[in-house]
């Protein structure tokens, strides 16, 4: 009990020795034998608790996350929050929301613990993650050190009596911190974490830590659940006068949903073999012999033996068939993603109705497409695979592009477009000709496009640069509205054909060729 003293090193190189003269005391003497057995489980299990406590105390003192994250850190916070905080500027922070090198406590699960006094000497701090990884490294190694040292000295295991207070120790401080935390990348990541180290424990052999990694399960899911179901809150709640009203550029609210999901998705990814996001590799949906009550007795894992009588026990029930609830129940793994889904169907109604603010139309799908091309441009930033929230998102701002399109054109080409549409109707109803046909109205159609044609390119692109933050996305519209204009003109010139296919009236020889059109949409592509 002496600080700083290597207790493996004494169990290795001193007690291990005298292997020989404890298997003579158990013929002897058994009660010495187990009495010196007694002796040794109680004295280690103060060291371990001692030691684990200690341990955990130093860690507390490095978390860089303590205040990372509070009850009013969701993802449409609102506006009289935002006021009450010294900076706007500082409360619309994203960190909470983005995993940054976060899941790098992910990669390797064999790294180095860390050394708390040496970290808190060079004012070192790290995510509580990475604390929890430490602290679990620890304890795996002690548990599996302890199950040989027994295991040669004694011939048995001692796992129950020397573990449980510090088990119990570490679930409460757990939960504790559980608690306060509203950071939900934390929570699963530390989800991801205690699932990687209850495969190394299962590698080991091992298994009398699988109660202990099910009882943190118990804390950490619904505590997720809760986090989520807070964030899910304030977007369905939300409304423009909560958040203080919506211009045409992308509201914050659409870079934290975009962090947050993105965040999350590779969390998921971590880890796995495969990169699908479908097959996520999470920690199953916890089993029910966990702790009856966090503030009571703890109640030790089952032994071995125990285990495997109750697991044969259970065997007849199940053998040749699956139950139905086996099959349809969800993992916790599934319900995450259902979340994330939930998540997405209420971020685009609460777009749906921040757009309404704006009376003209064109302004609504404005401020739509500048939302969520900068959720598409986060999910590219972040290199998360393409799967149902990308993919909706991405059909969502292809549809808003066509209504912008449409509603671009009628602004200054909406005759042109009506006549052409009318016209092609007609035609293919077999009631257009010539002489149905007004020529005068034709003839101003053809002489107003080919006196105002570029002068209204020069409009439109005018307007998507006023109206999109993003340079790229507002090119890409630009060439999209052009090209529409280019084939709506197309049609009209053969609309024109097709009705004054026996004589062509002489205003024909005002039709712009559409080579000269194509040539200036060329000129605009260019500054892509």
């Amino acid at each position: 009990r002496k600080p700083q003293t290597n207790i493996r090193i004494l169990q290795s190189h001193g007690l291990l020795h005298y292997s020989d003269l404890y298997d003579f005391l158990m013929d002897a003497s058994p009660e010495i034998a187990q009495e010196l057995f007694r002796v040794y489980t109680e004295s280690m299990a103060k060291t371990l608790y001692a030691l684990f406590r200690t341990y955990q105390a130093q860690l507390i003192q490095l978390d860089a996350t303590k205040y990372a994250a509070s009850r009013q850190d969701v993802l449409a916070v609102e506006d009289a929050y935002l006021r009450d905080s010294i900076t706007t500027k500082a409360k619309k922070r994203v960190d909470v929301f983005t995993l940054g090198n976060r899941a790098n406590v992910l990669h390797n699960t064999h790294e180095n613990p860390i050394v708390a006094h040496v970290a808190s000497s060079e004012h070192k701090t790290f995510p509580y993650e990475r604390l929890l990884k430490s602290c679990l490294q620890h304890l795996v190694d002690a548990v599996t050190n302890e199950y040989v040292v027994c295991r040669q000295f004694f011939k048995r295991d001692a796992f129950e009596q020397l573990f449980p207070p510090t088990l119990q120790l570490l679930l409460e401080q757990l939960e504790n911190y559980l608690f306060g935390c509203y950071d939900a990348l934390c929570i699963l990541l530390m989800i991801k974490v205690t699932h990687q180290f209850r495969r190394s424990a299962q590698i080991r052999k091992i298994h009398c830590l699988d109660g202990f990694f099910d009882q943190m399960s118990h804390l950490l899911w619904p505590r997720l659940k809760n986090v989520m179901e807070l964030h899910l809150r304030s977007i369905k709640q939300a409304t423009p006068t909560s958040l203080g009203g919506v211009d045409l550029h992308a509201h914050y609210v659409s870079r934290r949903f975009a962090e947050f999901t993105c965040s999350v998705l590779l969390i998921l990814q971590k880890g796995n073999k495969t990169p699908s996001v479908g097959s996520v590799s999470l920690d199953e949906t916890p089993r029910k012999e966990g702790r009856k009550s966090l503030g009571g007795p703890v109640s030790a894992t089952p032994s071995p033996s125990k285990r495997l009588a109750s697991t044969s026990n259970n065997v007849p029930a199940t053998e040749g068939r699956i139950p139905k609830a086996a099959v349809t129940k969800p993992s916790a793994g599934d319900m995450l993603l259902q979340d994330l889904n939930e998540l997405l169907d209420e971020y685009i109604a609460l777009l749906e109705r921040l757009s309404e603010e704006h009376v003209v139309n064109i302004k609504k799908i404005v401020f739509m497409i500048n939302n969520l091309d900068q959720a598409v441009c986060i999910f590219q930033e972040r290199r998360v695979a393409g799967g149902k929230e990308l993919n909706r998102i991405l059909e969502l701002l292809m549809l808003q592009r066509e209504l912008f399109v449409e509603e671009e054109l009628l602004q200054g080409f909406s005759k042109m477009i009506a006549f052409v549409q009318q016209t092609e109707a007609s035609l293919a109803a077999g009631s257009a000709t010539d002489q149905t046909v007004n020529i005068q109205v034709v003839e101003s159609l053809v002489r107003e496009f080919a006196s105002n044609w570029r002068s209204g390119m020069e409009t439109i692109n005018r307007n998507v640069l006023s109206y999109f933050s993003n340079f790229r996305n507002g090119m890409e519209i630009l060439k999209q509205v052009l090209t529409q204009l280019l084939l709506y003109y197309t049609r009209f010139q053969d609309v024109i054909r097709k009705v004054y296919k026996r004589q062509p009236p002489a205003f024909t020889k005002d039709l712009v060729p559409t080579t000269l059109i194509l040539a200036e949409i060329k000129k605009y592509a260019l500054a892509i």
